[in-house]
């Protein structure tokens, strides 16, 4: 399985991203930058934390036109595997790719620390290597982390079972619903605002979220239906 990382800039987390899927997993890893046109060649896709285009107009929405987009969101419309974390969502949220936005914390602050997430949905080729409803620890990095969706799209979110992670016991930035991650319809993007490339090896002091690496990996380039 060949997985592209995305390089925008302000990206900060592809090297995590990187280190997790290359270093620790042993997948065959290549950095992308946004100005390539193409992923023929990768059967997954990845996008990082960080502040692209300096998080300016609002996080995610430059980086939605480009040259790289038109590319990730026929990587979807295809049934491959795409992921973002934290910025990664909010790309994925802009580009269409996921329903709803990410809006400003309810505390109006920037939020840094490891928090318990809830597995929701085991079912998708992120999360076969969790058992459904066990808790988690992942850490969270974000200003705009607040997942946001009007009643009718929530209700569809609960109703296909895509939402995949909630926040457990807390709910650090105001989030609907206690979202922290959701797929699309067909299962096979998943956006999460939590950092499990973050918590991959035991010297970081965590390792919660390896399985979700693993995961993808085990699951190869098995396409979704829709």
């Amino acid at each position: 399985m060949k997985v592209a990382v995305v390089v925008f800039p302000g990206s900060n987390c592809d090297v995590d991203l990187f280190e997790a899927l290359g270093s620790v997993c042993g997948a065959d890893v290549e950095y992308v930058s946004h100005r390539e046109n193409s992923l023929a060649n990768f059967d997954a896709v990845m996008l990082p934390g960080g502040f692209s285009y300096g998080d300016y107009l609002r996080a995610g929405a430059i980086a939605r036109f480009t040259n790289i987009m038109p590319a990730i969101i026929a990587a979807a419309e295809e049934g491959k595997p795409v992921f973002g974390t934290c910025n990664g969502f909010q790309i994925l949220t802009e580009a269409g790719l996921l329903p709803g936005a990410l809006k400003k914390n309810d505390s109006q602050q920037f939020v840094c620390k490891t928090v318990p997430i809830e597995v929701v949905n085991n079912q998708t080729p992120f999360t076969s290597q969790y058992q459904e409803h066990e808790r988690i620890a992942l850490p969270i990095a974000h200003a705009d982390g607040s997942y946001y969706a009007d009643e009718q799209v929530l209700e569809q979110l609960e109703a296909n079972n895509q939402i995949v992670f909630r926040y457990a016991e807390e709910n650090p930035n105001g989030s609907l619903r206690n979202i922290a991650g959701i797929t699309n319809k067909r299962g096979n993007v998943l956006g999460m605002m939590p950092h499990p490339e973050r918590a991959v090896e035991a010297l970081l002091g965590n390792t919660d979220g390896l399985r979700l690496f693993k995961s993808l990996l085990a699951n190869g380039t098995v396409r979704a239906e829709v």
